[in-house]
């Protein structure tokens, strides 16, 4: 074991279940607050002690893409995050190539000016920057952390989110490279090759919307969010309710009551079991979230004013798909004045 794996795992041990650790802005994730739990920091000394990839499965909003975040900010370690999408490539988590930028300054002859530089139309990816930090200087924004600075990171998280989202290719690549630790980036000389006292954490996320291959699952350590059912899912509501807009916060006046936090709750678990019902996606904790921080926003320490405006608002925050037949009646009787459409 290299010298600073000890120091980042004993960072992690010295988490507790249920601290909220409050978090910074990093790599565009905006400021939040993560409650830990025992499985996520278990899962994440696994990883770093194995040296795997942390595959983070669950139902959207349920934190996953937080938890790299959090796992960053706990480590004091640098954040590099790609969101995937339909049209991502493997080679997007190595690098950029401004190719367009490229032919416009050659037909305007730019590329014999003094100070031009190749360096400029490549932009390094996130595992290109994870992998061999001190080569991406003068390559693009490479070297631009959220704060400004360009010094050496302590270390490097990964995030590759909604990996699902692509198709086999991706995890199919990306499995060769972390399997070989070696990068080939076309304007550096020679490959870079992860060393042993460098490997970063990498988090991968998965709403699990098309299935991932065996092989790769089987070379990642696995931390699947379940969700409780029925009144402990109302509990792990509220809990994170608390912890987001609780009393402990920098204005403890704007805290959201327990009462408003249990009705709001109550409404979501309803909606959920009427929208499971109607096989249609259910709302989860970003939309019990969203809501909150709305009231907080529309009636600040108000109680009164916040549950009026939960009866208001909260079919829009829960409620997002369409219905129609028989599914609409379940949801009819929840909301008389919601328009669904049906018999």
């Amino acid at each position: 074991m290299t010298p600073a794996e000890p120091v980042a795992i004993e960072k992690l041990r010295q988490l507790q279940p249920g601290q909220v650790l409050r978090l910074e802005p990093m790599e565009g994730l905006p400021p939040s607050k993560h409650r830990w739990k025992q499985e996520e920091i278990d899962a994440a000394i696994l990883a770093l002690a194995a040296r795997r990839p942390l595959l983070v499965r669950g139902e959207p909003g349920t934190g996953k893409t937080q938890l790299a975040h959090a796992l960053a900010f706990a480590l004091g370690w640098a954040l590099h995050a790609a969101t995937i999408h339909a049209r991502f490539e493997a080679q997007d988590l190595l690098y950029l190539f401004d190719a367009v930028r490229r032919l416009s300054d050659a037909q305007a002859c730019k590329l014999r000016e003094p100070g031009w530089d190749e360096k400029q139309y490549w932009q390094p990816g996130p595992l290109w920057k994870a992998f061999g930090w001190e080569t991406t200087e003068g390559y693009g924004a490479g070297r631009e952390l959220a704060g400004g600075e360009a010094v050496a990171p302590l270390g490097h998280v990964v995030l590759i989110d909604e990996i699902d989202k692509a198709d086999s290719d991706l995890p199919n690549s990306l499995l060769e490279v972390l399997g070989s630790r070696r990068l080939t980036i076309p304007p550096l000389a020679e490959p870079l090759t992860a060393s042993e006292e460098r490997w970063p954490l990498i988090v991968i996320t998965t709403n699990e919307e098309r299935e991932l291959p065996a092989a790769f699952i089987r070379r990642c350590v696995v931390l699947t969010h379940d969700l409780p059912t029925g009144p402990a899912y109302a509990d792990f509501l509220i809990d994170h309710g608390r912890a987001h807009f609780g009393e402990d916060q920098d204005d403890p006046a704007l805290a959201l009551s327990e009462s408003i936090l249990r009705e709001a709750a109550a409404q979501l678990l309803e909606d959920r079991k009427n929208s499971e019902a109607a096989h249609l996606p259910p709302p989860g904790l970003a939309e019990y979230l969203d809501l909150l921080r709305a009231l907080q926003e529309l009636a600040p320490g108000d109680s009164e004013e916040q549950s009026r405006w939960l009866g208001k608002l909260n079919r829009y925050a829960y409620l997002k798909h369409r219905v129609e037949g028989e599914g609409a009646k379940a949801l009819r009787q929840n909301r008389p004045n919601l328009g669904v459409t049906g018999p």
